[in-house]
């Protein structure tokens, strides 16, 4: 009995295979090699002034306020007028009778010379007067440098800053040492972060820095941690952290921020975060050899700036797959494409 099937259907499959070849997957590969991965601790706080940069300025003696030329929050300029003040009707007094005494103190002088002189009085004397003299001439001095012996006394900023802190209004009476207002200096901002008791231990001053205003993408300045403090601060329960700003910082007071903070550093082999895959069997990656894909398990480390280390049966060199490898299986054909 004649049957031609099977070599019928054996020539079919052979047609069947020609026409369709094996897929060939489009991929985009990289070449693995080991960078430096950070390892970075990530906390949010504030920019605040140094308490070091912070000027209280107060009057030396009894006064009324008599205009205020400045707000909080305001910049100003060194020299720049802040507030005017008037002595106080029982200083004017007292500035008049420093006056007086110093006249009187003068008369004195020269009369006990006279005397000297005629033989009427002694050295000792004219010393007397002489050391009363010196005194009213301290005590009317005393008046000048504390400005009490003008009618009004404009206040000017000692140095180029920022009003923090207002404590008078004008038509207030303020007695001799009451705070009127707060300056702090421009240039000496830091920034105040917060950090979990049990992260503290990881931070130490000299680390890097990274900050950003917590409103914006990415981070705008750096900066150096300065101090950590060893104590848990009683209204928020965390660890102060204490930033010193690069001298080129523009931020301001006030500022919320997140900060990303380098706490080491380690040379690893790494792929970027779209190479690694995840299935029922663990963390692998796909590299491509002889035009075709293979599969390697890895284990997977640190991640640091869309890095990711890794660690398995891999070694510098391999041509990994970056792009297109959610299709690949292994030993799949592969048209490669390798990135810079």
């Amino acid at each position: 009995m004649f049957r031609p099937l099977p070599s019928l259907l054996a020539l079919v499959l052979a047609v069947q295979a020609l026409a369709d070849p094996a897929p060939v997957a489009n991929v985009q590969t990289q070449v693995l090699a080991r960078r430096t991965l950070n390892n970075v601790f990530e906390c949010f706080g504030s920019v605040v002034f140094s308490p070091a940069a912070v000027d209280h300025l107060s009057t030396l003696f009894a006064a009324q306020v008599d205009s205020i030329a400045v707000q909080k929050g305001q910049h100003v300029l060194k020299g720049q007028a802040l507030l005017s003040l008037s002595p106080e009707p029982g200083v004017v007094q007292s500035y008049v009778q420093a006056q007086n005494q110093l006249v009187l103190a003068k008369q004195n002088l020269v009369q006990q010379q006279q005397l000297l002189a005629a033989q009427l009085a002694t050295q000792q004397a004219v010393d007397d007067a002489n050391k009363s003299l010196k005194d009213a001439e301290q005590a009317l001095q005393t008046f000048a440098n504390e400005g009490a012996d003008k009618a009004h006394l404009t206040l000017t900023a000692p140095f180029s800053g920022t009003v923090q802190q207002l404590a008078v209004a004008a038509g207030d009476h303020a007695s001799a040492g009451t705070q009127l207002m707060s300056l702090a200096m421009d240039a000496r901002l830091q920034a105040q972060l917060q950090v979990e008791p049990q992260d503290a231990p990881r931070l130490h001053p000299g680390l890097s820095v990274h900050l950003g205003d917590v409103f914006s993408a990415g981070d705008q300045d750096k900066g150096t941690i300065d101090s950590v403090a060893h104590q848990v601060d009683p209204t928020t329960h965390k660890i102060n952290v204490i930033v010193r700003l690069a001298s080129n910082s523009t931020m301001l007071a006030g500022t919320p921020v997140h900060a990303h903070i380098t706490v080491s550093s380690e040379s690893v082999l790494a792929v970027p975060r779209a190479a690694l895959l995840n299935d029922t069997r663990g963390s692998f990656i796909y590299v491509v050899a002889h035009g075709k894909a293979h599969r390697i398990p890895v284990q997977a480390g640190r991640e640091s700036s869309g890095w990711i280390g890794i660690s398995g049966d891999v070694s510098p060199g391999m041509h990994v797959v970056v792009l297109g490898n959610y299709e690949l299986q292994e030993g799949m054909q592969t048209q490669e494409s390798l990135l810079p």
